[in-house]
């Protein structure tokens, strides 16, 4: 038996020029089906996108986390046990190496309320299994799927869980964990504004291959310096950043060279050595020291303004892709900020 669905999703984010350039036009999408109607879409903000609108990951997720519910309701109403009330949490994670993007784990974190005291959690866990192997959506995805039940409730269940606003849709969503960031620059408080891995069941942690199995040998890490391409690439954000400072009056005062390649070269050796590739810079200098570095001269809100614009400048230049622009563009506009001494 086959169950067929449709849809129609539409780009509108044409402002004028088409796709020109990677900031010349909107990520908006339209999804459209003939019974619910519309939803509006857009890329995550990381990819250039409107955090008002759903992207294509958090739609993804919660068609996990829905999925789970409604196939939970039907084993419980099986089983003879009355949920009364049904919430689910959920978190994806979103990988980038140097061969691209992709989803490696998502997490369900489910909260059951019934109506019979004498309903044990390890009954209702069990329901969570039973719901996770029947699950549509779980089952076709290529990424782990963990399930992790909530201690269940009884009752109403008067307290229902946050909603949050920034989705667009009244949906219980946990806030994903942040990473570290790339950088231990501070003083932002003014700052304006593996591929092919099989689905597995719920609670296993971890997978043992099959005897006749041989499992994947795995890659070395590599590091953001030879994701974007080492020295070269950032030979050109130097290169371009420095053409651009050349002819602001503002910022050239604050170099006393004739020749700005010394300081183009010392930048390129910072930021080569910061992102993984050598260490030359503390080989010749010594420890960053960035802001002591700086104190002489008078880095106040319109030099901090002018060092980032271009510096914009030079990282559009380099066409990278979306999470790894703005890996970048985050550090360096955070340590922009961290320089201001005036």
């Amino acid at each position: 038996m086959e169950h067929r669905f449709s849809l129609r999703a539409e780009w509108t984010g044409n402002r004028g020029t088409g796709t020109s350039g990677p900031r010349d036009f909107d990520r908006d999408v339209v999804i459209q089906a003939e019974d619910p109607g519309e939803i509006l879409g857009s890329a995550a903000t990381a990819f250039h996108g409107d955090y008002r609108r759903w992207n294509p990951e958090q739609l993804l997720l919660g068609a996990l986390a829905e999925c789970h519910i409604l196939s939970y309701l039907f084993v419980a109403m099986s089983s003879q046990v009355r949920v009364t009330q049904m919430s689910c949490r959920a978190e994806l994670i979103l990988t980038h190496t140097a061969e691209g993007g992709q989803i490696s784990a998502a997490t369900l974190r489910p909260e059951v309320w019934v109506d019979d005291d004498s309903v044990t959690q390890e009954q209702l866990d069990a329901l969570h299994e039973q719901a996770h192997r029947q699950c549509f959506i779980a089952r076709s995805v290529n990424f782990p799927v963990t399930i992790e039940p909530q201690r269940h409730l009884s009752g109403g269940g008067k307290q229902l869980p946050d909603f949050s606003s920034r989705l667009g849709a009244p949906i219980a969503v946990l806030r994903p964990r942040q990473a570290n960031r790339p950088s231990q620059v501070t003083g932002l408080e003014n700052r304006p504004i593996a591929a092919g891995t099989a689905h597995t069941p719920p609670f296993q942690r971890t997978s043992t291959p099959a005897k006749d199995e041989t499992p994947e040998p795995t890659s070395k890490p590599t590091s953001f310096y030879e994701q974007i391409g080492g020295r070269p690439t950032f030979a050109k954000l130097c290169r371009v950043f420095y053409e651009g400072v050349a002819e602001d009056p503002v910022l050239r005062e604050m170099y006393p060279e004739e020749d700005l390649g010394p300081a183009e070269e010392r930048l390129l050796l910072f930021l080569e050595q910061y992102w993984g590739g050598p260490g030359t810079y503390s080989e010749q200098r010594g420890h960053p020291r960035l802001r002591m570095r700086h104190m002489p001269y008078r880095v106040d809100f319109d030099a901090r303004d002018r060092w980032l614009k271009h510096m914009r400048v030079a990282v559009d230049s380099l066409e990278l892709p979306p999470l790894q622009e703005e890996t970048l563009w985050d550090y360096l506009e955070r340590a922009a900020h961290a320089m201001v001494n005036a």
